[in-house]
């Protein structure tokens, strides 16, 4: 094999290792776009607001014709909070779409990540066995693969940091989800449950209930949307 011939064997490789290097810097350009428009963040904004609207105000327990007027009140603020957890069951609704969706976002870059990864490995152990078995490289050769081996470093370096980005964002990302799941499923359900009870009964023990409940779901939801 002539020099010539050598060195452009030697500039296609590190023309192909380059094609993987290319797809990392890539990732990191969306990552570094995501940090600065984080979805997550406009989730939890959202979402605070939204529990912020929930917390009620209990009205004491009065007696004779108060009671009354204290009864109109108090129908008339299930009727609200009624109406406000349609609203907030839409905002979790959507809030979860967005989560799923950069979720699966995550994921793809992740496994993008991890395959280039291996891609430079590989190359980087091409570059490594040229230059200890091949004495007839020049030192100029050599320099260019050490100088690719350096390259292809730099770019694993990069995709570790990523990864570990990733993973950070993965549980701040689970945690919403299992947080808003929850809320969903359990607390949300037992406060209709409750607010029909109250207006059924006009009880105090079942109004005051209800606003409990009311109260535990917005601070449930404040706890995992602030951490």
């Amino acid at each position: 094999m002539n020099q010539l011939t050598k060195q452009n064997e030697i500039a296609s490789l590190i023309s192909d290792a380059d094609i993987s290097r290319k797809k990392i810097a890539a990732v990191s350009d969306i990552l570094f776009r995501l940090s600065h428009n984080d979805p997550t963040v406009k989730i939890c904004d959202t979402l605070t607001i939204a529990a912020l609207s929930l917390e009620t105000e209990d009205i004491p327990d009065v007696g004779g014709i108060k009671r009354y007027i204290y009864l109109a009140r108090v129908l008339e603020r299930i009727d609200e909070t009624e109406e406000r957890l349609k609203g907030f069951q839409n905002e979790l609704n959507e809030s979860l779409t967005e989560l799923y969706k950069n979720d699966e976002l995550l994921r793809t870059l992740s496994e993008q990540l991890k395959k280039e990864n291996d891609i430079l490995l590989s190359f980087e152990k091409v570059f490594n066995e040229i230059i200890g078995s091949d004495a007839s490289l020049s030192d100029n050769e050599k320099q260019l693969l050490q100088h690719g081996i350096n390259d292809l470093n730099m770019s694993r370096m990069v995709a570790a940091k990523n990864q570990q980005l990733i993973e950070l964002w993965n549980a701040k990302n689970s945690s919403l989800i299992s947080g808003i799941q929850s809320i969903g499923n359990t607390l949300l359900p037992l406060w209709r449950s409750q607010l029909s009870e109250a207006r059924m009964s006009c009880s105090a023990d079942d109004i005051r209930r209800s606003f409990e409940t009311g109260r535990l779901t917005a601070e449930r939801l404040l706890s995992f949307v602030k951490k």
